[in-house]
């Protein structure tokens, strides 16, 4: 599983060291909590609104970050409290598609934006797919959200698609932007 310690060194100056680990079933009370700050600070990166943020009960998450390895959900830690995650999933248990995998759940809470953490918990997350083989992560990028992008194409990641009006929030439709990675070009 493995703990990952980063300290003001690592481009945090002004936060105390913050531990990334993988998450588990019993932080699902902690991730509901934090996905819930996100969505009420901003619902569309998220892709719902916050009462359908709240609708979404404990056990779908305990559930979600319960799923077998080698996926995972990582969680960036400031003391005990979860201020930011970052995940990858296998979409399907056949051999035909596990060359690939979905990076999803990439949020930090806004009172610890713009401070490295987003960065970290994707470098986590794709370390982990590239220590299982991985050869390409796809990810879905809600629109506008221009420091996702900015992150994303900054580890590499390029843009191959879009898929218009993938979310509507209140009266307004949100373009999904779709992005890749790829790790192993053999």
């Amino acid at each position: 599983m493995g703990v990952w310690l980063i300290s003001a060194m690592d481009r945090m100056e002004d936060m105390p060291t913050t531990m990334i680990r993988q998450l588990a079933a019993p932080d699902a009370a902690a991730f509901s909590a934090l996905r819930r700050e996100v969505t009420a600070d901003d619902p569309v990166p998220m892709g719902l609104t916050l009462e359908e943020e709240l609708t979404r009960p404990l056990g779908g998450f305990r559930e979600q970050l319960s799923f077998p390895e080698p996926n995972a959900a990582f969680g960036a830690f400031i003391g005990s409290e979860l201020v930011g995650t970052a995940a990858i999933a296998w979409t399907s248990k056949f051999a035909s598609s596990r060359h690939k995998v979905t990076l999803w759940g990439t949020f930090v809470s806004p009172r610890y934006r713009r401070r490295g953490l987003a960065r970290a918990l994707v470098a986590r997350a794709i370390a982990r797919a590239r220590a299982n083989g991985v050869r390409r992560i796809n990810l879905t990028v809600f629109l506008p959200n221009e420091p996702a992008l900015q992150l994303y194409q900054s580890l590499g990641f390029v843009v191959c698609g879009a898929e218009p009006e993938a979310v509507r929030i209140g009266d307004t439709y949100h373009d999904g932007q779709f992005m890749s990675l790829l790790l192993n070009a053999d």
